[in-house]
């Protein structure tokens, strides 16, 4: 048996899309969904790619995620706003929140808008590019409202805080998109779950052991180990970003933030920033310095066989080849992807609609 299966991403989206609509999902939420997944899997981030599914499917079973569900607003000031997601779907209230939070930068220059009570809203950088794609400056940090504790603390051995990334994004005349999405921590955790199918090590000085040593075996981490902040020994660094998000999308939006309970409940409470250019100069001028300032970047002398690359180029080209060569699932992603398709009696035999395999070099 293969250990890797390759997928064309239409082919992904079109199942993906099937699954979600057979839990209840309408329409527009399937389709949003599930292509903002394999947009993740073409980006080259497969934490955040169709492995969800199967944890999304037994959120749909468990009653914890309610399809079809509409977005409220909580509290509005007009350039701040804070909004119930009713715990839909995470992309979908969080696609709407970023909506408004442009079209309320565009009336006072600059908007932030919360967003609360949604289930896992995906990669971060989907919103921020929306943002740069309207000519406006994205900025997304989210938490998870106190649940998922993977990251020690610096100087810690147990889990408290989550990975607690944040995304920015900006806009480009000739690099679009401009952009980056990072965790806090060494590394997502979704990236553990990519490994652990795959049966890979993670690099060292990523993940300690639940007695609190270093390990590179993903089997630890799930056995009560933690994930270090990011930084490695300057991981204060990480940790006091992973702080900042924590304070800005758990505790400013009431989300919730590690230490508030005892047992909470997962909630991935996000806060969107968005500037209008146009408030501070105009957007011409402004793409044309941020591309003369990537250009001087990427001329920057380097070591032989390196580059630099600006922010977001590496997901360009993971999407360029992911289209050409098919998008890679481990062979045990795929068994879990199968699992629930029988579960939803849907015919779909995964395996079968894999591309031929790539012609070893």
């Amino acid at each position: 048996m293969t250990d890797t299966f390759h997928f064309a991403p239409e082919t992904l989206e079109s199942v993906a899309y099937d699954m979600f609509k057979a839990t209840g999902s309408p329409e527009a939420e399937a389709r949003l969904v599930a292509s903002r997944l394999v947009a993740s899997n073409l980006a080259g981030h497969d934490s955040h790619g169709v492995l969800r599914i199967y944890t999304y499917m037994g959120w749909t079973r468990d009653g914890r995620v309610k399809p079809g569900a509409k977005i409220s607003i909580i509290k509005d000031n007009g350039a701040t706003a804070l909004v119930d997601g009713n715990w839909g779907y995470g992309q979908m209230a969080a696609e709407q929140t970023m909506a408004m939070a442009i079209e309320r930068a565009r009336q006072h220059g600059i908007a932030a808008v919360g967003v609360t009570n949604l289930l896992h809203v995906g990669r971060l950088a989907d919103y921020a590019i929306t943002a740069a794609k309207a000519g406006l400056i994205g900025l997304v940090s989210t938490s998870a409202g106190g649940y998922a504790q993977r990251v020690a603390p610096f100087g810690g051995i147990a889990g408290r805080i989550a990975t607690n990334p944040f995304a920015a994004s900006f806009p480009s005349a000739d690099h679009e998109p401009v952009y980056f999405d990072m965790a806090t921590s060494t590394v997502a955790e979704g990236k553990l779950q990519v490994a652990r199918d795959a049966g890979a090590q993670m690099p060292e000085n990523i993940i300690m052991d639940k007695e609190g040593n270093p390990t590179t075996s993903p089997t630890d981490f799930y056995d009560g180990g933690a994930i270090l902040p990011l930084g490695g020994a300057k991981g204060y660094k990480g940790y006091l970003m992973a702080f900042l998000v924590e304070v800005l999308a758990g505790i400013l939006t009431g989300g919730g933030f590690v230490g508030r309970e005892e047992d909470p409940v997962f909630n991935n409470c996000t806060l969107m920033i968005a500037i209008d250019v146009e408030a501070f100069r105009p957007l011409a001028g402004f793409k044309d310095e941020l591309d003369r300032m990537i250009a001087y970047l990427k001329a920057t002398p380097s070591r032989p066989g390196e580059e630099v690359l600006y922010p977001g180029e590496v997901e360009v080209r993971s999407e360029q080849a992911r289209r050409r060569d098919g998008i890679p699932l481990a062979a045990e992603t795929v068994r879990k992807l199968q699992k629930e398709l029988d579960i939803l009696n849907l015919p779909t035999k995964l395996e079968a609609l894999a591309l031929a395999p790539l012609p070893r070099p």
